[in-house]
């Protein structure tokens, strides 16, 4: 993998190439967790959710907040939220790397999702979602929280056997592009 770090104008201060760009994009991949349960089951299964979330953040070294979203924040679909957020240095502000929503019964009353209970009673079954990870912010947090003083990243421990390596470094200056015309 190969990230370019270029000193900010007018400062020693090194921002990644691979920054720009990737904090508010329109499309992008994810880690995406779903789960159909009872209603019996569904607020487990978020609090699951938000620890598994916690616990993946925890590895990659993060400063993150875990964030009990009040009511007037909430989508029609969500009867519960947690945000995520994780401190990009870089920024110097607090990035929304994650969520997870009970969405109690109303993704399931619109598509018709239902389960018969033990008595034989026919009720609509509870949603919940989590994002996982929201990967371009997720490197963002990771690059950021780890860089050192040079312009290289100090891989955290989980990433260690991915890369084969404890630190990745520029290789190779990255030239200005200039646009020219010719007529």
């Amino acid at each position: 993998m190969y990230i370019a770090f270029r000193p900010f104008p007018g400062s020693s201060q090194y921002v990644g190439t691979i920054v720009v760009g990737l904090l508010r994009v329109h499309q992008f991949n994810k880690v995406e967790m779903f789960a159909v349960c009872t209603e019996n089951q569904s607020e487990p299964v978020l609090e699951s959710f938000k620890e598994t979330e916690i616990s993946l953040f925890k590895q990659f070294n993060l400063s993150f907040r875990v964030l009990d979203m009040p009511p007037t924040e909430l989508g029609a679909s969500a009867f519960q939220k947690y945000d995520i957020e994780a401190w990009l240095p870089g920024r110097q502000m607090w990035g929304e790397i994650s969520s997870c929503s009970n969405c109690t019964d109303y993704q399931a009353k619109r598509l018709n999702i239902r389960y018969r209970t033990i008595n034989g009673e026919l009720k609509y079954a509870h949603t919940v979602n989590g994002t996982a990870a929201a990967i371009p912010r997720l490197l963002i947090a990771v690059i950021e929280s780890n860089k050192i003083k040079n312009g290289s990243i100090f891989l955290p421990k989980e990433l260690k056997n991915s890369f084969k390596a404890d630190v990745l470094q520029r290789n190779k200056a990255v030239p200005a592009i200039k646009l020219i015309k010719h007529f």
